[in-house]
């Protein structure tokens, strides 16, 4: 079976607890449940300079290639070690967040988990990229407004499937984006919020999500 057929849309049903969460989970540049997975401490800061521009940023660590929006004057790397401080290890999980410069509770976030999906087929795999996405959703104290399957043929880098979903607080204002993406044996996860709102007629936000590119070299 097609991975995009078992990408379908679900719903998620909100409660009033769901507004009180969103006021706390948006003020943080991740949510609590994915900063749990990492557990070595930070390898690098990329320190650059304020932008006028978009930033085009490639990861070696995590094997993929990705355009921020402006005003990210850093780039927050971290990833998982093994005890003796080699990258070694059976789940590669690096996170890299933006935080926008000047601005207030808004930035975003492309999370890479290699070798997350290795075993699982089918059916199984699709639903491991769902629950993360649920429980994105869940930290940040969100619901979803659109979404959509998605799929992407990178050519001799593979094919991407995956889940975008666009969400808001069940009350007051916000915004929330996430793509869940499952590329062979790796899950990609994006993830970008703005408590403002406005985020969806940001082009910035859009070409975030759709420079991404699986296994950058």
């Amino acid at each position: 079976m097609m991975l995009k057929r078992l990408f379908r849309p679900f719903a998620v049903r909100g409660t009033a607890a769901a507004a009180l969460l969103a006021v706390v989970a948006l003020a943080t540049a991740a949510p609590a449940s994915a900063q749990g997975v990492v557990t070595g401490s930070p390898q690098k800061l990329d320190e650059l300079p304020d932008s006028l521009n978009p930033i085009e940023h490639t990861s070696t660590d995590g094997h993929f290639r990705v355009t921020f929006p402006t005003g990210c004057a850093r780039l927050h790397t971290k990833m998982n070690l093994a005890d003796d401080g080699s990258t070694d290890v059976d789940v590669r999980v690096l996170f890299v967040t933006c935080e926008r410069a000047n601005t207030e509770k808004e930035g975003c976030l492309v999370n890479a988990r290699l070798g997350a999906a290795r075993g699982l087929k089918g059916r199984d795999a699709t639903e491991r990229v769902l629950t993360e996405v649920r429980e994105l959703m869940a930290g940040y104290g969100v619901i979803p407004a659109r979404q959509s399957p998605i799929r992407r043929d990178f050519g001799k880098h593979g094919v991407v499937e995956g889940i975008d979903i666009q969400a808001h607080p069940e009350f007051g204002k916000g915004d929330v984006w996430i793509r869940g993406l499952l590329r062979g044996d790796d899950m990609y996860f994006l993830v970008a919020w703005k408590a403002a709102g406005g985020m969806f007629e940001d082009p910035e936000y859009g070409i975030f999500f759709q420079s991404f590119e699986p296994w950058a070299e």
